[in-house]
């Protein structure tokens, strides 16, 4: 008898465009928003505005520019050895190597982003300036009119040129 009594007062909510029966008032509001469009219009004849959504968009755009702007920066920065190799550059030293060259790579690599500062020279391009200076090994360095072969640590290049760390 109990089991009878509980079906007949359990309520029911009914979709009016549809007629379509719901258990509660949160199922049929939840099918209305999504299968009945029409109810998302105010009386004005205008949609209502999803805030939430252009709120995620707004942010997803907010966060791309902000990581843009950052890697920008990143790029931008001086590194840390310009200073020195403004100075090699400007009493006239370079470096003779090629691209491939492991040891070429790594004594660039020393500067960092201030290897775009030195005077390079890629031998597989100017192989006739390579040739007239006596380049056999890469990386060689040419400073004050003297070469020196091999990769070179930053107080060698120092005595070499001059030039302060």
């Amino acid at each position: 008898m109990w089991s009878l009594t509980f079906l007949y007062n359990k309520m029911e909510y009914r979709c009016n465009k549809c007629n379509r029966n719901f258990n509660n008032q949160d199922s049929l509001n939840q099918h209305n928003s999504m299968k009945h469009i029409d109810q998302n219009i105010d009386k004005n004849g205008k949609g209502k505005i999803n805030f939430k959504k252009y709120f995620i968009w707004f942010a997803i755009v907010l966060i791309v520019v902000l990581i843009g702007l950052s890697i920008n920066t990143q790029m931008k920065k001086s590194g840390e050895f310009d200073d020195f190799a403004k100075c090699l550059t400007e009493k006239g030293a370079i470096i003779y190597g090629n691209d491939y060259c492991s040891y070429t790579i790594k004594q660039l690599n020393f500067f960092g982003k201030s290897q775009k500062l030195l005077n390079y020279v890629k031998c597989i391009n100017n192989e006739g300036l390579c040739n007239s200076k006596g380049v056999d090994i890469t990386p060689t360095w040419e400073i004050n009119g003297e070469t020196y072969s091999g990769v070179k640590t930053f107080e060698d290049l120092s005595s070499y040129s001059g030039c302060d760390l």
